[in-house]
């Protein structure tokens, strides 16, 4: 039975829950008030809460209790980033320490995971601020530091609605190398908590050697990997659920012996899906994936790339995704690569495809078009082929279609062999084997032209905060735009389909 406690601070919290069935602590007694301004410093903490919708949970402690808002993206570190915070119930201090699983048909049902803590001050009397709708504070903690403001915004409705939004002070990451300490804390202390936090999630397999150093130059270990993709998961996945996958394995580090991996091998937990795949050599069981818990399982396995098919498990023989990789020779300029892309793009455009743009964490560029299943394997490799071809023979002093690396000094390989049956490329938010840790990073079209763009800076530390600062996911067209190659599009290349 759900409790019920009268004028009890905590009645609220306690009449949606049932201590039978949630570990969650029912609270004691309040305790002392405190919180008016010169007071000591005061607790609070921020839970990552997976419950049917992930979000945050930014908590106060004042009066006894935990002040609570749900804050659906995260607090953000930038000035410029107005969170909306939802007022939730209040909730006991004990909370604060609270991590776990609330089960199902609980409400709240989902993973509770520790994601920052420390104290703060308010700068005002904090209960008539409270009233007033504006609470001014001072963060202590790990990752959220400094001046910060909440705000109400609407007071009408079931719950109240407020801004929490970062001050502009020298804890605010106006300057690049700030900017990018953040974006390492913000990576390496998930990871800390990583063990709590998987146990939490009941993955069903252990994960090992979280101390194990991956990429000496940071030095990065195996947990700050895997710190990374349980952060990225939610972007990751669409891009790569449900479709045949190959990994790249260094399991002693980017720098020892790595391999390729495309079948299911002994000791593959079983969080990693199976595909069956026809093959030249008969029918192979494929890896696969679908969700955070795949995702970890091929990372505990060693895994610093996730290269993936253009099709989906449904039906392998019908891709859905067109690619072209700008594969330039070392004595290539960036911007060249940049210009050769706008090339492709405009290309595609002429032809009746929209496309989209993705850093390769190395120094080319993949131009994406997504395609409804309609061609073959053999059919979209021709007309790519074209493609790549057509544009060699219009600027044979920047780009050339032959995969033989005599042929490619001074040039761009335009390389279509990516859209053969069994070809893979790098996932969207993959990690390469690669130093300092970069990944393969959807971008905006006119990020490309910045003349500060480097893509070597798009690392596992920076782009989670990346992600956080972003308006829009840069490949959010990329799901619901329907499109395929018409009969004219053949004819504009000079060939014929298939």
């Amino acid at each position: 039975m759900k409790a019920t406690h009268g004028t009890h601070p905590l009645a609220r919290y306690r009449e949606m829950r049932d201590f039978a069935r949630t570990a969650e602590p029912s609270g004691g007694k309040a305790a002392d008030k405190r919180g008016s301004r010169g007071a000591r410093a005061l607790r609070f903490v921020v839970q990552k809460h997976e419950a049917s919708h992930l979000h945050y949970d930014f908590r106060l402690e004042l009066d006894g209790v935990l002040l609570s808002w749900a804050v659906p993206k995260g607090p953000s570190l930038s000035p410029k980033v107005r969170r909306l915070a939802i007022r939730t119930e209040d909730h006991p201090l004990e909370y604060a320490d609270f991590e776990g699983v609330i089960p199902a048909g609980e409400y709240g049902a989902g993973t509770v995971a520790l994601w920052d803590r420390g104290t703060w001050i308010p700068s005002q009397d904090a209960r008539r601020g409270l009233e007033k709708g504006h609470l001014e504070l001072e963060l202590a903690g790990k990752k959220l530091r400094g001046r910060w403001h909440l705000v109400r915004s609407q007071r009408e409705g079931r719950h109240e609605q407020w801004l929490l939004l970062k001050a502009r002070d020298e804890a605010a990451p106006a300057k690049r190398s700030v900017a990018r300490a953040a974006s390492a804390r913000s990576a390496r202390e998930p990871a800390a908590d990583l063990a709590s936090l998987l146990r939490a999630l009941d993955l069903g397999f252990a994960l090992t050697n979280l101390d194990k150093v991956y990429y000496p130059e940071g030095p990065l270990t195996k947990g700050d990997v895997l710190a990374y993709v349980a952060l990225m998961a939610d972007r990751m996945l669409p891009h790569l659920a449900h479709r045949p996958l190959t990994i790249v394995r260094c399991p002693e580090g980017r720098t020892r012996q790595c391999f390729y991996q495309k079948n299911v091998m002994q000791g593959t937990p079983d969080a990693v899906d199976r595909i069956e795949v026809r093959t030249s050599e008969g029918q192979s069981t494929y890896m696969a994936v679908h969700d955070r818990a795949g995702l970890l399982a091929l990372m505990q396995l060693g895994s610093l790339e996730l290269h993936t098919w253009g099709c989906r498990s449904d039906d392998i023989e019908k891709p859905d995704l067109l690619v072209i990789d700008l594969d330039p020779d070392p004595s290539v300029a960036w911007s060249a690569v940049v210009e050769a892309a706008f090339d492709v793009r405009e290309r595609l455009r002429a032809l009746g495809l929209e496309s989209f743009a993705k850093t390769t964490g190395g120094k080319g560029l993949h131009v994406t078009a997504p395609l409804q299943r309609r061609l073959g394997w053999e059919q979209l490799k021709a007309f790519t082929k074209a493609l790549a071809e057509r544009m060699a023979e219009d600027s044979p002093e920047r780009y050339t279609a032959n995969a033989l690396k005599a042929r490619r000094k001074g040039r761009i390989f335009i390389d279509y062999l990516r859209n053969g049956r069994g070809a893979t490329f790098i996932a969207p938010y993959s990690p390469r084997a690669r130093e300092h840790a970069t990944v393969a990073t959807p971008v905006e079209w006119s990020e490309l032209h910045k003349t500060r763009f480097d893509p070597s800076e798009l690392t596992i530390l920076s782009v989670p905060t990346r992600i956080e600062s972003q308006r829009a996911d840069p490949w959010r067209e990329m799901a619901t735009l329907r499109q395929s190659i018409a009969a004219a599009s053949w004819r504009a290349l000079g060939i014929e389909k298939p």
